[in-house]
């Protein structure tokens, strides 16, 4: 009797309500807020605006949480769209707390790493679109050539300031007070819909140890307090051959301009990276190219 095959059958491939083409504009866009994401790192000033307002509490938690990348990326489409970055959410989450996306409003991209390092992203991931759904389904994301670097596809959040108070009689059922759908909260209820948060009171040290951690993934170490032949005149000095940050003084939260500083530093050394890789990527295509172009000439 023929013995019965344990061999798993390859998994069926998820059909795409998509084109080619489409998926490849999808992934088009993904390459230039990555590359626009480089950018922003390298704006030592936009880093540093952006860390001294959070470092003095300007942001939620959620926000601090975020990789610098993304931090700073979010912080400029704030920018360009005429608001200040408070507190983000994916659409589905604002309806949780309490309010929805105003009509019209555009989503803030941001990078969301997936495959082997999704391990790495940030901690509260941001919501995947429709599109980069379908992506996935089609084949593996645009990655870099470089083995081990992680994929990405970008994710869509909106700003507080992008949505509206949720009337009561459109919510759903609170899980704090359980106040019925389409019921107001009972009094004193502390669901997200009733409670006006108060700024994240120590932001500042939040912060600073998000970028510690970012700057030593980076490979390098930060020397606090450094001497002063090790500052060059800087309250943060970059030693990008010995793989080492010297910061004049530990962080406080009144010392909000050594935050940004840091921030400023990580920015450069993340932004350096990928520049880097982005220069090894080009020799490699064309050293491909070459070899190409002798193999039809021979």
């Amino acid at each position: 009797m023929p013995r019965k095959s344990t061999a798993r059958s390859a998994p069926r491939k998820r059909a795409s309500r998509y084109s080619d083409e489409q998926i490849r504009e999808f992934r088009q866009r993904d390459r230039q807020v990555m590359n626009s994401s480089t950018e922003h790192l390298e704006d030592a000033e936009g880093i540093r605006r952006f860390a001294r307002h959070a470092a003095t509490g300007g942001v939620s938690l959620r926000i601090l949480s975020y990789s610098l990348r993304n931090q700073a990326l979010l912080a400029q489409q704030a920018d360009e769209r005429g608001f200040v970055l408070s507190d983000v959410d994916s659409f589905k989450g604002w309806l949780q707390r309490g309010r929805v996306v105003k009509e019209g409003e555009t989503a803030l991209r941001l990078i969301k790493p997936v495959g082997k390092d999704k391990k790495d992203t940030d901690a509260d991931e941001p919501e995947t679109s429709d599109e980069q759904e379908a992506e996935s389904a089609e084949a593996d994301d645009e990655a870099d050539e470089d083995t081990g670097k992680p994929k990405f596809r970008t994710g869509r959040v909106y700003d507080v300031a992008q949505t509206t108070e949720l009337p009561p009689e459109k919510r759903g059922e609170c899980v704090a007070c359980n106040a019925e759908a389409g019921q107001p909260c009972e009094p004193g209820c502390l669901c997200p819909a009733c409670t006006n948060y108060e700024p994240v009171a120590d932001a500042a040290e939040i912060l600073w140890n998000n970028l510690l951690d970012q700057l030593i993934a980076a490979g390098y170490s930060l020397d606090w307090p450094a001497p002063t032949e090790a500052l060059h005149g800087n309250r943060v000095h970059v030693d990008h051959d010995g793989r080492t940050v010297a910061a004049a003084y530990e962080v406080t939260a009144e010392h909000p301009d050594a935050v940004a500083d840091l921030a400023a530093a990580v920015g450069q050394i993340i932004a350096r990276s990928d520049r880097e890789r982005e220069a090894r990527r080009e020799q490699r295509r064309a050293a491909r190219a070459a070899i190409t172009a002798t193999a039809t000439t021979v």
